[in-house]
């Protein structure tokens, strides 16, 4: 029977006895009763395949085969319309168990001990239910033949084996040796012996019998730990080398068959030919014991009840094959019935006239559970079923990436909106809507969808829509505990780098700081800046040439009170002022330092009042942090304020202040121009004195007679003049004066380029520790990536792949430099290639790489836009244009030199092995851009892998990867044009021989490649014709 839903598990059991088996029969001699209690255990316990066993014979198969379930009128008599329908399913095989002429020794294990014993060796041969009664017997047992007899000097005397010689062999032999008892037929068989190469010849020699026939050999002991230094050596190895499979239930056994204990497997196929699977049965030989092996040990075959099906485990032997209570998958798939899609069926609306074809009326698809490969030629419907299962399992795929219900296509009015699809999940829900209908992005996506166009966009743009998806990918792959709550990848890396985030925004400060002092003094660090101190030198010099030429101009005057002659009321004035003169000059000094205290004491208050205002700052930062907090704190039972406290006290530095204010208070009183209202009290303002003084020494100046008035102004213009060269000479403070700007021509000589060195080195100290932040995120990167690694190295096979956390150049780092240079000099062409070119000479993964490029943007002719050098500076020393970003690497190539081809394999390969989402995964065209060695080195191995944990619907139009990926459903899509656009399909499994039809036709020319290979590709020969 052959499965519209491909191949699935189903349980078999290879070793049933009759009561025909002439060596041991505990069932009913009643024939009708043993058939009843076979059928009806075999469907109670769901057993789809029975191998009926005889011994040299298959007289009990024939029974069954001809007696039973070829007279539907005698079964009629023994079971109900039901149990005969589901009797039509059980594919029954005749095991036929020869005893060989060959001797080996056996070490058999228990408990401690260990035994050698020799012993003939058991060889079974199924054969295929397609071959009639007649060629079993005539055409292969009946030419086999066992030693009868021997004689000195006369070849040894052989008989055909049939039941009549065996009958005579055990009656002559009952009547040389009375201790044997037992019927004739029963002595026969047990003393008879044939010879293994015989019945090889005549399996391979008539063409009847080509992949008709399976021969298993029991293995009663460990293979894996057999010797192979005895003289039995080559005959063992003959056997096991002849041998499809072994007849064992041993898991160390059944490893040694798979390869798996050998150097490798393709060491172990060429000892061995191939590798060789395990079947197992219950070797029942009463009622009680059918189909109830020991230890539960069951044996699956995932395959179509039917002989080809069968055989498929020779191609796929560790993958479908199964002995155990019950396979994995299955256990999943029913506790996880809503993950699995189970059927589609689609139906014109109420009153649709098919004006615009027939399309998908009544069309109906069952699924399978695990691969399903969709194929047909091109444009006959196979991105069209992976469309309508994305659109009714509401994959959030946009519109744009559907290339079947596409508003240029199916979606134009009449069409889409006249067909109704249902999908149905295996745990009985549907869900129903028009084929015109939109993704519902605010509901659940069931399914996940990977159309081609929306891979070949993730592929070939550089937006950064594919490390999206890695970061997708790698989000999935958590667990819950590991996502902290957090909804996506980019919001879990911003929760955990919060502090360290803080902690760059805070060197970025500093950096910014650095940098204005450093474009201060590249201000000054060209000959122009020097050139202009020096003219301005040079200016002062002829300014103060031309004040010292001033000088002689001054008329000098002769101090009156000198004169003898004065009387004494002028010498008293004239005494008076030269006292108000000097006050005068003491007050102008005074105020003059005062200003400097004052200017002091404002600076000292401005800093006390920084250092009060920096621990407020922080004492309300840190109340803020223990609010939002807290309730995080609580879920655990802590309580945030107990476990932190922060103590600031600023009472000492309000004092601090409190005493400046005051100070500063009492220097403005000493320079107020404001004169008190209080005249019974002393003026203590110095400006206020002084003016008075000078108020005074005018009103005396004009009581004094000519003499005394051309004196005063002669010392008034000395001093005038001398407070001017002062001005001019100055001091190395005195913005503008002589020594200051000499003192500045000799920095510039002597210290500010080192001055600058030192700034500059100052800011790459602070980018470095900048960087070392950006590592401690990138190390938040590895922790997540170590759990993929495991995977990746546990998967990868033949094909190194590998995840690496590395520094990139963020994508906007190319247009947002245009904002602070011009695009001209270094940049006057092709300014983005120019700077692409000059970014991938760099490993940004290296700090010291960092700083040469930083240097070396900085360094190039670049015409910074105006007021924008320093926004460059900190842009470029901030490092925010550097990410930390996951690079999937293949075969140590990284994603840059993929191809668009390698890259989505690789993206493929994650969702298949990564992504722990369980939801169906619908795949169209995966192969696109991958030739048949990539599709089988690339994609195959995860494709395996992937399907066991969650179904997957694979759209290609190369059926070679459905071959090689070993789907378990083929669905063959065709649209029939002629016939008003009618859509059908054809699913089933790859052994199904009309699958196979037309897989072969899809491939045309290429089977000839497929006979080459068989082994792997297994296309039956049926399929050639």
């Amino acid at each position: 029977m052959n499965d519209p839903r491909g191949s699935i598990w189903r349980k078999c059991d290879f070793h049933v006895h009759t009561p025909l088996s002439a060596l041991e029969n505990n069932f009913t001699t009643d024939f009708d009763e043993y058939v009843k209690c076979l059928f009806k255990k075999a469907i109670e316990k769901r057993i789809f395949v029975i191998g009926i066993t005889d011994y040299f014979t298959i007289e009990g198969y024939k029974k069954i085969r001809t007696e039973y379930l070829e007279k539907e009128e005698k079964l009629r008599t023994l079971f109900t319309e039901q149990e005969i329908i589901e009797i039509k399913k059980i594919l029954i095989l005749p095991n036929i168990e020869f005893r060989l002429n060959k001797i080996v020794q056996v070490i058999r294990k228990n408990g401690g001990q260990t035994t050698k014993e020799t012993g003939r060796i058991n060889f079974h041969v199924i054969l295929s239910n397609e071959l009639s009664i007649k060629q079993m017997e005539e055409n292969f047992l009946h030419d086999i033949y066992f030693l009868y007899e021997s004689e000195p000097d006369e070849p040894d005397k052989r008989k055909k084996l049939k039941p009549d010689n065996l009958v005579a062999l055990g009656s002559r032999l009952k009547m040389e040796q009375e201790g044997l008892v037992g019927s004739d037929l029963r002595v026969g068989m047990t003393h008879a012996i044939v010879n293994d190469e015989e019945i090889v010849e005549l399996l391979t020699r008539n063409k009847d019998f080509k992949e008709k026939y399976l021969i298993v050999v029991p293995s009663d002991e460990d293979l894996s730990e057999i010797s192979w230094k005895s003289q039995d050596h080559l005959t063992r190895k003959t056997l096991l080398s002849r041998a499809h499979a072994f007849f064992s239930s041993n898991e160390k056994t059944i490893a040694f068959g798979l390869g798996e204990k050998a150097e490798s497997t393709e060491v172990f196929v060429q000892e061995f030919k191939s590798l060789k699977p395990c079947i197992w049965g219950s070797d029942a030989h009463d009622a009680d014991k059918l189909f109830e092996p020991d230890l539960e040990r069951y044996c699956w075959i995932k395959a179509d009840p039917t002989f080809e099906g069968i055989r498929q485990i020779l191609f796929e032997p560790k993958d479908r094959v199964f002995i155990g209570k019950y396979p994995e998958l299955g256990q999943r798939i029913q506790s996880s019935r809503s993950q699995y899609l189970s059927h589609l069926s689609i139906a014109a609306v109420e009153g649709y006239d098919s004006r615009n074809g027939i399309w998908f009326d009544n069309f109906s698809l069952p699924l399978g559970f695990e691969l399903t490969a969709i194929i047909g030629n091109k444009g006959k419907g196979k991105s069209a079923v992976a469309d309508i299962l994305a659109l009714l399992g509401n994959a959030h795929v946009e519109a744009e990436h559907f290339s079947f219900l596409h508003t240029e296509k199916f979606c134009q009015r009449g069409y889409a909106d006249q067909f109704q699809g249902t999908l149905k999940w295996l745990d009985n829900s549907t869900y129903t809507r028009t084929l015109n209908s939109k993704i519902d992005l605010s509901s659940v996506e069931r399914v996940k969808y990977l159309p081609q166009s929306y891979l070949e966009k993730l592929c070939n743009n550089e937006d950064g829509r594919f490390q999206q998806e890695i970061n997708k990918v790698v989000f999935s792959r958590l667990d819950d505990v590991e996502k902290l709550g957090k909804k996506t990848f980019d919001e879990l890396i911003e929760y955990k780098s919060q502090l360290i985030s803080q902690k760059i925004s805070e060197l970025k400060n500093t950096i910014e700081i650095v940098n204005k002092g450093i474009t201060a003094l590249e201000q000054k660090d060209n000959g122009d800046y020097r050139n202009g101190l020096q003219n301005r030198i040079d200016l002062r010099k002829k300014e103060l040439q031309a004040h010292e030429n001033e000088k002689s101009k001054i008329i000098p005057a002769v101090n009156p009170v000198d004169n003898e002659s004065l009387s004494d009321g002028q010498k008293k004035k004239a005494e008076s002022l030269k006292i108000l003169n000097e006050e005068i000059t003491a007050l102008e000094i005074a105020i003059e330092a005062e200003n400097v205290n004052l200017k002091e004491s404002r600076l000292r208050l401005s800093e006390l009042e920084l250092i009060r205002d920096e621990l407020l700052s922080t004492k309300d930062r840190f109340q803020k942090w223990q609010e939002e907090r807290s309730e995080h704190y609580a879920q655990f039972g802590l309580n945030i304020l107990e476990l932190a406290s922060l103590r600031i006290d600023t009472t000492k530095v309000e004092d601090l202040i409190s005493v400046q204010r005051q100070l500063v208070s009492n220097q403005l009183v000493l320079l107020s121009e404001i004169p008190i209202s209080d005249t019974t009290k002393e003026e203590t303002s110095l400006i206020i004195q002084l003016q008075l003084k000078k108020n005074l020494r005018d009103s005396i100046g004009k009581e004094l007679e000519k003499p005394f008035k051309d004196w005063q102004e002669y010392q008034q213009q000395i001093k005038d003049w001398e407070l001017k060269e002062k001005e001019i000479i100055g001091t190395i403070d005195k913005i503008g004066s002589i020594k200051f700007l000499e003192n500045e021509i000799s920095y510039v000589d002597n210290h500010l380029k080192k001055e600058l060195a030192k700034q500059k080195d100052q800011r790459k100290l602070l980018i470095k520790e900048v960087f070392s932040e950006k590592q401690q995120i990138q190390s938040i990167y590895n922790k997540i990536k170590i759990a993929i690694s495991e995977v990746l190295n546990e998967h990868s096979r033949e094909q190194n792949i590998s995840i690496e956390t590395s520094f990139k150049m963020d994508r906007s780092f190319y247009t947002r430099i245009f904002d602070y240079v011009n695009r001209y000099g270094f940049f006057y062409q092709n300014g983005d290639e120019v700077l692409r070119k000059i970014v991938r000479e760099y490993n940004f993964d290296d700090i010291d790489q960092i700083l040469e490029f930083i240097d070396r943007l900085l360094n190039e002719d670049i015409r910074h836009k105006e007021g924008r050098k320093i926004d460059l500076y900190n842009y470029l020393s901030s490092l925010e244009y550097i990410e930390t970003e996951y690079d999937l690497r293949l075969n140590g190539k990284g994603l840059t030199q993929l191809s668009p081809g390698e890259k989505g394999g690789l993206l493929l390969i994650f969702y298949l092995i990564l992504d722990k989402d369980n939801k169906p995964l619908i795949i169209d065209q995966p192969e696109d851009n991958l030739d048949n060695q990539s599709v089988a080195e690339i994609l195959v191995p995860y494709i395996k892998s992937a399907k066991t944990r969650r179904q997957i619907i694979m759209v290609t139009h190369n059926p070679n990867l459905a071959i090689v990926a070993d789907a378990e459903q083929i669905i063959y899509m065709h649209i029939d044009k002629e016939d008003r656009y009618t859509v059908s399909c054809v699913p089933g499994a790859i052994e199904n021989p009309v699958v196979n039809t037309h897989i072969v036709n899809i491939l045309e020319g290429k089977m000839k490649a497929f006979n080459n290979r068989r082994i792997k590709y297994r296309v039956g020969l049926n399929s050639q014709q």
